[in-house]
């Protein structure tokens, strides 16, 4: 009988092979144990037994002869090497380390993401509702991994709409590519795929109130919502990302700053303020408030009834700077270095640009309680040219002021304890000498490779008492074009088409020809 079933050894081990590596193949594609896998894989494992049990000494030679010694020493070599390629990935695992070599460090969080991840101090739930032929699909993937890197209490679930519409319904989503972010009983969707959109959705759902920021109006200044080149359209949609209300204040009418104000805009007024609009200022800033003042050299407006209690003022000139201009206009100073203060203390490396900027005096003794802290200062090759007929401009001492100048300044004011409770109040005031810096016409421009935005926000989280938020916001990558002359065009195009082939060709032939 023994000798009969040995005849059928060879097939019997080939069937048992064939039926274990199915049933190792099945439980890994089910990604659990099941009951075809197992049967298989036992079956599998019956008949290489009864291989072995069959043709015990063709077994012991292939295990003991030279062959088997040799592939013993192959198969060593082959665990080792596999050995140390799983510790390297375990240890990569533990101890990453990225680079990112792209212009705008696109694959890097900003600081401010990083900061919001940081602060959290409850779970946030995403949940991305993303069918498998959403065009962002991939880079949403990627952006929430490098968020849940940096923080655990960040949790990320993918759901296809599609497959599980119920689920979409409950959420209320309607569109391909919706995130919601969950966090103590709040719920903020997001329809946006990049980091600021998310930054953004963040910290709205973990902040249990927005603030509230107005833009005075009423004397022609620049409108928060406004299309025009000289509005604040770009800015104001930047504050929303930033978790503010953005809302417009007409003292005229309201005859008073409301209550939940955090800040009160006052951004190039063509005409001065009424004494009853001053009068309600200076109440606001009794309260403890902040005001954010932008001048502009065009407009001949006066600030004194808000800045002498502060110890400022706007001189009447234009900051003209040689040493650093943008492109040659000596009338945009270019800056780069920044006093120390919190509101620029992320800011090295940026450069932010002052079109047309007037310089700001402060009094040689300020008034008690005012604290003063210049923020973005012109080099000592600047003046402020005080004739602003002349084409000729040139230092005129005794005349124009001499730099380095301010062009912005931070200041806080100790207010006197009210009602007896002992807590001083302190209120706060940033002043810039221009207003153009984050219009829509040169953050269009600039397109985010300059400071000007960063340096507007950090002001509003300072003045709006939000440091958190001061940081550097995510950048928006750059479009790069490669243009060609004629000429190039041709280069490329009969390089990488004729000569390079034509290179193969010959290299083809001349070997042939030396193995003739």
């Amino acid at each position: 009988m023994t000798v009969q079933l040995r005849r059928y050894a060879t097939p019997i081990l080939g069937a048992g092979v064939v039926l274990l590596i199915f049933g190792i193949f099945w439980t890994v594609i089910q990604g659990a144990l099941q009951p075809v896998g197992e049967v298989t894989g036992a079956l599998g494992i019956v008949a290489i037994a009864g291989y072995v049990a069959l043709e015990p000494a063709r077994v012991w030679a292939a295990l003991t002869g030279r062959a088997a010694r040799q592939g013993g020493n192959a198969t060593v070599v082959t665990l080792a090497v596999v050995g140390i390629l799983i510790l390297a990935n375990v240890l990569s695992a533990r101890h990453s380390k990225r680079f990112d070599l792209t212009a705008e460090q696109q694959f890097t969080l900003s600081k401010q993401s990083l900061q919001v991840l940081a602060g959290l101090k409850e779970p946030v739930t995403v949940t991305a509702f993303m069918t498998p032929n959403y065009y962002a699909a991939e880079q949403v993937r990627d952006l929430l991994k490098e968020y849940t890197l940096h923080t655990d209490k960040l949790t990320v679930e993918y759901v296809d709409p599609e497959q599980k519409p119920a689920q979409a319904r409950q959420f209320g989503v309607t569109q391909d590519g919706t995130l919601v972010f969950q966090s103590g009983g709040r719920t903020q969707q997001e329809l946006g795929s990049d980091e600021q959109a998310l930054t953004s959705a963040l910290v709205k759902v973990t902040r249990s109130e927005s603030r509230t920021v107005y833009f005075l109006t009423g004397h022609g200044e620049r409108d928060p919502q406004g299309t025009d080149q000289a509005d604040y359209q770009q800015a104001g949609d930047a504050l929303g990302r930033d978790n503010y209300t953005v809302k417009t204040l007409n003292l005229t009418s309201a005859n008073a700053v409301p209550d939940d104000a955090a800040v009160v805009v006052i951004a190039a007024p063509k005409a001065n303020l009424t004494d009853p609009e001053v009068k309600a200022l200076n109440a606001y800033v009794d309260r403890g408030g902040s005001l954010f003042i932008l001048g502009d050299p065009a407009n001949n407006v006066s600030f004194a009834p808000l800045l002498d209690r502060w110890g400022l003022s706007l001189r009447r000139d234009v900051v003209l700077d040689p040493a650093s201009s943008f492109f040659g206009d000596v009338a945009s100073p270019l800056v780069s270095r920044y006093p120390y203060h919190t509101i620029t203390k992320d800011l090295a490396g940026l450069t932010s640009v002052f079109p047309m900027a007037s310089s700001i005096a402060q009094a040689s003794q300020l008034p008690s309680g005012v604290q003063v802290s210049p923020l973005v200062q012109t080099s000592a090759q600047s003046w402020g040219e005080t004739d602003l007929q002349t084409r000729q401009a040139k230092m005129d001492p005794g005349k124009d002021t001499p730099g380095p100048l301010d062009l912005a300044v931070a200041a806080t004011l100790d207010l006197p304890a009210q009602n007896g409770s002992g807590e001083t109040k302190h209120a706060r005031l940033v002043l810039f000498g221009d207003a153009d810096l984050v219009s829509n016409d040169v953050l269009q421009s600039v397109q985010g490779s300059l400071g000007n935005r960063d340096l507007f926000l950090n002001a509003v989280s300072w003045l709006a008492e939000e440091e958190s938020l001061i940081s550097i916001r995510p950048a928006q990558p750059a479009a790069r074009t490669v243009f060609l002359t004629p000429s190039q065009v041709r280069l490329v195009m009969y390089t990488s088409v004729l000569f390079l082939p034509a290179l193969v060709v010959v290299a083809g032939v001349w070997v042939w020809w030396r193995r003739r």
